[in-house]
């Protein structure tokens, strides 16, 4: 078992280990923590990590968000064809501004702002979040079971 890179959506808190914590120690949300590449926590931290394979591919990365939302009360959208959208502008993000910026949000270029537009954001939080009335996130990407 090797050890991975887990971030907390709510709070960005970042976690090092073979799983991540059942309650962040930061926010103190339960189930919180999504898998990242080794890229993103180098963008978050400003720093570069040797021996460690810097990004993950659509199929990883899709892997990781299955595994996040399995734990949690919503699920990846079945809609694959939009999956496949999203998914493009997520990794379009990642190559012009470092990070998996949800694309359907704009980037400020202020990183404070903008780390809260990490794919998985902290939907629920944002005045964006069409919870209520469609059960999904802004983008769709996630959608309540």
């Amino acid at each position: 078992m090797k050890k991975k890179f887990w971030r907390c959506h709510v709070c960005n808190d970042l976690h090092w280990g073979f799983a991540p914590p059942d309650l962040c120690p930061t926010c103190r949300i339960k189930k919180a923590y999504v898998e990242i590449a080794a890229r993103e926590v180098q963008a978050i931290l400003g720093i570069v990590l040797f021996g460690e394979n810097p990004d993950f591919t659509p199929n990883e990365f899709r892997q990781a968000i299955e595994a996040f939302a399995s734990v949690n009360e919503f699920s990846v959208n079945p809609d694959p064809d939009r999956v496949a959208i999203l998914f493009e502008g997520l990794f379009e993000n990642e190559r012009n501004h470092g990070l998996k910026y949800c694309p359907c949000r704009l980037v400020t270029k202020i990183f404070d702002q903008d780390i809260k537009l990490i794919c998985p954001c902290n939907f629920p939080t944002h005045e964006t979040y069409r919870g209520l009335e469609h059960g999904e996130c802004w983008c769709g990407l996630f959608i309540r079971r």
